[in-house]
Formats: structure tokens, C-alpha cells, sequence
């Protein structure tokens, strides 16, 4: 039997507002770097998840596996 281990991280992106603009699509730099690292230490990512606070507040949420004792 494969047994699993999970990990729960928050996605940081940083949103250029000059891309907003004109109907471009904006640009989010990083993820995909924190993605690779997380890959290399064989996590494989599962789903995201966005979350808004009440306060107004928005972030999205990664959820990895890997199978116990891959570290």
C-alpha cells in the first residue's frame, strides 16, 4: 500500500497592475520557479484553491502530495 504525505502552501504572486491595463493578460512571476523546487523534492501539485477573507483579502492555495519517505 503507497502511503502519502500532504503539504498545504500559499501561493505568493506578485501581479504587475501595467499589464492590467489595455486587456492584456497579467503577469505572475515566481510560480512556476516555487512549483519546479516543490517537484524536485518530489511534491506533485494536486489542486489549488482560492480563498477569499472576509476582510477583502484574496489568496490562493496549492495542495501537494508525495509519497512518504521521498525527502
Amino acid at each position: 500500500m503507497v502511503n502519502w504525505e500532504y503539504k498545504v502552501v500559499p501561493v505568493k504572486t506578485r501581479i504587475h497592475s501595467k499589464h492590467l491595463e489595455g486587456g492584456k493578460k497579467p503577469v505572475i512571476e515566481d510560480v512556476q520557479n516555487d512549483l519546479n523546487c516543490l517537484g524536485k523534492e518530489g511534491w506533485e501539485l494536486v489542486s489549488v484553491q482560492d480563498v477569499n477573507l472576509p476582510d477583502g483579502r484574496r489568496f490562493t492555495v496549492a495542495y501537494l502530495k508525495r509519497q512518504k519517505g521521498n525527502e
